[in-house]
């Protein structure tokens, strides 16, 4: 008797605590590419990452968990500092939204997306370029525009935890474009804070990657 008081005690205890984590604001940090640049030297191509614009659309109670969403007061009393910061939403078992996942504070989506497109472009050999002062007027420069950055759980027995990154990159001499689009998962039933650094750093290696695929044919001469 005591043994199932106990059992149903800690059950409680850890519904409680679970509960608890759901419905509070997480604040994660992801490991960015470093930005030494002295392991890239390359004669290639230089290019500069001009604009990089959030057009995230953020929703009040979309019925899509992979739909950008905000608690406390929802999107629309939420500022843009925290839109920025915005990177995806709790939900419990059974499925009700609860808390947000943020940045922390100094990072942001759009640096986030710049760092690792950056990276990505010296790895297939361009020079990047910080800024365009002093460089060749013919300089190619590539705009971002970032139409999902999101990451979402889908709760359940045969649960997952989702990312799903997708760009424009848009030459502004001739407004050619390539859009990049990855989707990354895992099957999880609880999301930690690692599990939510884990899967977007995971998402964001394929983005990388298909940066690394589509760059030639967008800087082609």
């Amino acid at each position: 008797m005591r043994l199932n008081i106990y059992s149903g005690v800690v059950a409680v205890f850890c519904l409680a605590l679970l509960s608890g984590c759901a419905t509070s604001r997480s604040e994660i940090a992801l490991t960015l590419p470093e930005e030494n640049t002295s392991q890239y030297i390359s004669e290639g191509q230089e290019v500069i990452i001009g604009e990089v614009i959030d057009r995230r659309v953020f929703e009040e109670a979309p019925r899509e968990p992979s739909t950008p969403s905000l608690g406390k007061g929802g999107a629309s009393k939420a500022s843009d500092e925290t839109k920025a910061r915005a990177v995806g939403r709790k939900r419990n078992t059974y499925g009700m939204a609860m808390g947000d996942v943020l940045l922390e504070n100094g990072q942001t989506v759009d640096e986030v997306v710049r760092s690792n497109l950056t990276l990505a472009l010296r790895e297939t050999g361009y020079n990047v370029l910080a800024h365009s002062t002093g460089v060749a007027t013919n300089t190619p420069i590539i705009d971002v525009y970032i139409d999902e950055f999101w990451a979402w759980l889908n709760p359940g027995w045969s649960g997952t935890l989702n990312t799903r990154i997708a760009t424009v990159l848009e030459l502004r001499s001739n407004e050619e474009q390539e859009r990049i689009s990855v989707h990354a998962l895992e099957h999880r039933h609880l999301a930690t804070d690692g599990a939510w650094i884990e899967i977007i750093e995971k998402a964001l290696n394929d983005y990388r990657n298909e940066v690394i695929s589509v760059a030639p044919d967008l800087l082609e001469e």
